[in-house]
């Protein structure tokens, strides 16, 4: 059975997917491009994906008690399973990319000289432990962690005030749009992440209200962070920097004694991103177990995992291949995150008998209730009629006896009076 969500918590979950990635690696190249105007490089962005969001929505209305993956598999068993395979495949490149992400992170900024193979074992202990208790553990992570998270986010500006330069934004309306779009395209493939949650919540949980409040909040949260970015360390490093975010983080120094405040926020930020990457494997897992009814999710996790694992190693060799390549995938999260959904909506509808019984049902029940009237209508009719006859046939009934009495009481007066007449009925002389 799949799990109720709140508002609330759709919000969250949609913010977790938008965030943990876009913070970490393509701010960097976001700046490279557009300079001190990157942060609009989220309008369009946002833009694009509440469309396809809402065009989700759409389709989630027509399935309100199922979530995407058993609305395409029940619809259309063969092609609805392959485009399942598909977004699986998606979403396990996903999981091996953001481990592979995350310790190479951990790797740099936090454990130098741990070995980048434990640190990405450890990450996957956590991950899977926490795929193993249900979408309910995962909500309750999220619920936690990505509170703490704004809160770090509405603290950190009051904090940066004495590092942050204006003059690092002008020219202010000097627009390079050639250098915004290119930007968006960096940005795109890791802010379109949150197209995993139809196909974890079912559709009367999909809300557009949802989706227009945190894609809202989080394009704002998301070019604050890069006004931050700009003002505090200036156009030329940033854009030349792997790990924009983590050197943000070090420019914060509340007094002589506490200069390593980035270790207070990694505490807060390190969780999001281990919730993230359980997500990432609760996806996958619950796809095959759309796909394969028969196959258990929980024995899935474990291999899925490893797999991951040899895979994280196996597509990238080192962090720098992993920057390179999120030019060539925007290709890729265009076809799921923008595509896709637009088919969807086109072609997945439910079959006219299911759409007949489902949203007419009480349409049926009142037909059937008017027959019943009719019937009895009839039924009151053919009484009424029934009696009517009864009556006449019982007056005819009456009006023959009253005739026959009348007959019957004339011939005795008329044997009265021959009686009583003289010579009446003998005319001989005495």
């Amino acid at each position: 059975m799949i799990q109720k969500v709140t508002h609330r918590q759709m919000i969250l979950m949609l913010m977790l997917l938008s965030i943990t990635g876009t913070l970490l690696q393509p701010h960097a190249q976001a700046i490279y491009y557009a300079e001190q105007h990157a942060y609009l490089c989220y309008i369009p962005v946002v833009l694009i994906m509440f469309t396809s969001m809402w065009l989700l929505s759409r389709v989630q209305r027509r399935f309100p008690d199922k979530d995407l993956f058993e609305s395409l598999v029940t619809r259309f068993p063969f092609l609805g399973r392959l485009a399942g395979l598909m977004y699986i495949a998606f979403f396990f490149f996903v999981f091996a990319r953001d481990i592979r992400l995350t310790g190479d992170y951990v790797s740099i900024t936090l454990l130098e000289t741990t070995p980048i193979s434990i640190i990405v074992l450890s990450l996957l202990v956590m991950a899977i432990f926490i795929v193993r208790g249900g979408l309910g553990s995962l909500i309750g992570m999220v619920e936690l962690y990505v509170a703490l998270f704004l809160l770090n986010s509405i603290i950190v500006p009051f904090m940066l005030i004495q590092q942050i330069n204006l003059d690092n934004l002008k020219p202010y309306f000097d627009v390079d749009l050639a250098g915004v779009g290119r930007g968006s395209w960096y940005l795109f493939s890791f802010y379109g992440e949150m197209i995993f949650l139809p196909f974890i919540v079912r559709g009367s949980d999909f809300r557009v209200k949802s989706i227009v409040t945190g894609n809202i909040v989080t394009g704002l949260l998301m070019m604050l962070i890069v006004i931050e970015t700009i003002t505090s360390i200036g156009v030329p490093i940033a854009s030349r920097l792997v790990y924009p975010s983590y050197e943000l983080a070090r420019q914060l120094q509340i007094s002589d004694f506490l200069d390593r405040f980035d270790l207070a926020l990694a505490a807060a930020t390190l969780p999001c991103i281990i919730t993230k990457i359980a997500f990432d494997l609760y996806l996958v897992c619950w796809g095959l177990k759309r796909m394969i009814p028969k196959v258990s999710g929980k024995v899935l996790t474990g291999p899925i995992a490893l797999l991951g694992f040899v895979c994280a190693f196996w597509f990238f060799r080192n962090a720098i291949q992993l920057n390179r390549f999120t030019r060539e995938w925007t290709w890729v999260a265009i076809v799921f995150e923008v595509l896709f959904p637009i088919v969807f909506f086109l072609f997945l509808r439910p079959r006219k008998k299911e759409a007949g019984h489902a949203p007419n049902s009480e349409s049926g029940d009142r037909a059937s209730r008017g027959k019943q009237q009719e019937g009895e209508q009839k039924q009151e009719q053919a009484s009424g009629e029934s009696d009517q006859s009864e009556e006449k046939s019982e007056e005819k009934s009456e009006e023959k006896s009253e005739e026959k009495s009348g007959d019957k009481s004339a011939e005795k007066s008329i044997e009265k009076k021959g009686k009583t007449s003289p010579g009446g009925g003998n005319l001989q002389p005495s």
